[in-house]
């Protein structure tokens, strides 16, 4: 990497990896929850065992939560902080993005890493705490370190660097997310044996990457030893996580996570999300996949030494992006963020596919796309806003992608630069909206800074994840438990019954109780007043303050 790209790469991440992370408040539910884990083990020093309003929680692995409390650690209880594995992530992403379009051949590489920043779903992703940008940057990591591992073997160079660590970052991504790392990785690189079959050297070459020992005991070394210690110290954990949360998902709907409900559709689902997801890039993707396949169908013309490594990792590549998709649409669970994998890839590929003249074509392409995503904010977006209090940013975010398409479609005094500026604001003024649009809504935290100091917590309706992570305590759950059921199942019954009831009618009940406990605390709950709160009869509501609501939620006092 030149001095230029890097600094390129580097301008990339700073202002769309990590200067979002500092501009919203945690979301509910997954950022509050995702936060609140980490703190918890902070504040009980329990780095083996994660936990959620001090119940067992089992359902990811602990990689992103022990990073997410060292940053915490070091910056305070900030949500920034909480999300700062997030940059780490991007990071990853985009020097992946870079390698393989080096690895490719692209003649201008370093717009890759601008693409896979600025593809919609990727972006959006990145800024997200979630641990699916942490979990497609490790395993797109490991897939590249792996096509260069294959790569050194063929060309006779050393190779040991490269293969520990798809094996390490292959490993690291099953630590934060679990089995599918390994499979989707191991399943690409097996799948594309038949492209390297004509050539015994590299057969051999991909065959040693794949079987390679001393990777395979780095792989066990960084990935075994959590699942093992924390089985011991809480039997039942290895079935809960390798059978409910692997396999149930994965086979059914026990989680209700079906993309639709035609079957049809349903396996269509990470297609159109995926099409989506790396708008503005869309048209650029399409012409490098059928780029890459009409390069893979030609049987004819003189062939170099490495033709044999240039057409198996461009196949690879495309397994790349296709395993996922397909592996997820056939899963029982869909989420959009689970397509993140096959961004990079494709990416890739589009750069690396480019034909010499066409960038101001690409462009142009790129920019009817940003024209389409304009007008769908401009006309669409406005029709289904529930309050109108933030209609002018969803406008001037229209206007701004309308601006820029037009701009690349007649681009006088465009240059590279200025479009990786004007397509860098836009994205950042897309954050500041999604805030302004969905805030209001997703920031439980706003309320709970209303309740007076020092009160004893209720969450009826729901669980709200952000109430122990602003305030620090443990909180009762009416009506709410959901994804706290196997932790709550695991408490002796007296301290079950203590901290969850199943009835919202026992909200008072408990409030009283609370109270009781301590009469110089004040009792407040947050309430889903879409159907807890509504479904309350007037004389239990009668005893409540209302101090303050959202658009999902009440704040009140018993009084």
């Amino acid at each position: 990497m030149t001095k230029q790209d890097r600094s390129k790469l580097l301008w990339i991440w700073l202002f769309l990896g990590l200067v979002p992370l500092f501009m919203r408040p945690l979301w509910e539910p997954d950022e509050a929850r995702y936060a609140e884990i980490p703190r918890e083990m902070l504040a009980t020093g329990d780095w083996l065992t994660p936990r959620l309003n001090q119940v067992l929680y089992f359902e990811k692995p602990p990689l992103q939560y022990w990073l997410s409390a060292f940053s915490m650690k070091a910056f305070g209880l900030h949500p920034f902080a909480a999300r700062l594995p997030l940059a780490l992530a991007t990071l990853i992403t985009l020097w992946c993005a870079w390698k393989l379009a080096t690895r490719l051949g692209a003649r201008q590489a370093f717009w890759a890493p601008f693409m896979a920043g600025t593809a919609l779903l990727a972006f959006v992703c990145g800024q997200i705490l979630t641990l699916d940008a942490l979990f497609s940057a490790l395993q797109v990591l490991a897939l590249v370190a792996g096509l260069e591992a294959v790569a050194a073997r063929f060309e006779a160079r050393p190779a040991r660097g490269w293969t520990l660590l798809a094996f390490g970052a292959m490993a690291l991504a099953m630590l934060t997310k679990g089995l599918a790392a390994p499979v989707l990785v191991g399943t690409t690189l097996l799948a594309s044996i038949p492209f390297a079959w004509a050539s015994p050297k590299l057969r051999a070459a991909l065959l040693r990457t794949l079987a390679d020992p001393l990777g395979w005991l780095l792989f066990a070394a960084l990935a075994a030893p959590w699942f093992i210690l924390v089985d011991r110290a809480n039997p039942g954990h290895a079935n809960f996580f390798f059978i409910h949360e692997h396999f149930a998902r994965y086979t059914s709907h026990v989680h209700n996570r079906q993309g639709a409900k035609n079957p049809i559709l349903d396996k269509f689902y990470f297609t159109g999300f995926l099409a989506l997801g790396v708008l503005p890039w869309l048209t650029a993707c399409i012409y490098g996949i059928r780029r890459s396949v009409a390069f893979l169908r030609k049987a004819r013309g003189p062939v170099s030494a490495g033709a044999p490594l240039h057409r198996w990792t461009v196949a690879a590549l495309l397994l790349g992006a296709g395993v996922p998709l397909a592996f997820y649409s056939l899963s029982g669970s869909k989420l959009p963020p689970y397509i993140l994998p096959s961004i990079v890839p494709l990416l890739a590929l589009a750069c690396a596919f480019e034909r010499e003249g066409e960038e101001w074509a690409a462009l142009a392409r790129a920019g009817r796309e940003l024209l389409v995503l304009g007008m769908l904010f401009m006309v669409g977006v406005p029709f289904v806003l529930k309050s109108s209090a933030a209609l002018g940013w969803v406008l001037a975010l229209g206007a701004a992608y309308m601006f820029l398409g037009v701009w690349a479609m007649r681009p006088s005094g465009l240059t590279g630069p200025r479009w990786m500026a004007g397509l860098g604001a836009a994205l950042l003024l897309l954050t500041f909206t999604a805030g302004k649009v969905a805030g209001p809504a997703k920031d439980a935290g706003a309320l709970v800074r209303q309740a007076p100091p020092g009160a004893q917590w209720i969450s009826c309706g729901d669980y709200f994840q952000v109430i122990p992570f602003l305030t620090g305590q443990r909180v009762v759950v009416v009506a709410g438990t959901g994804e706290l059921q196997y932790g709550a199942d695991k408490l002796p019954p007296a301290e079950r019954g203590r901290w969850f009831r199943e009835d919202p009618l026992d909200l008072l009940a408990v409030a009283r109780a609370l109270r009781a406990e301590d009469p110089t605390r004040p009792v407040v709950a947050l309430v889903d007043h879409k159907w807890a709160w509504r479904d309350l009869p007037p004389e239990h509501k009668a005893p409540w303050e209302i101090l303050a609501r959202n658009e999902n939620s009440l704040l009140v006092r018993l009084r």
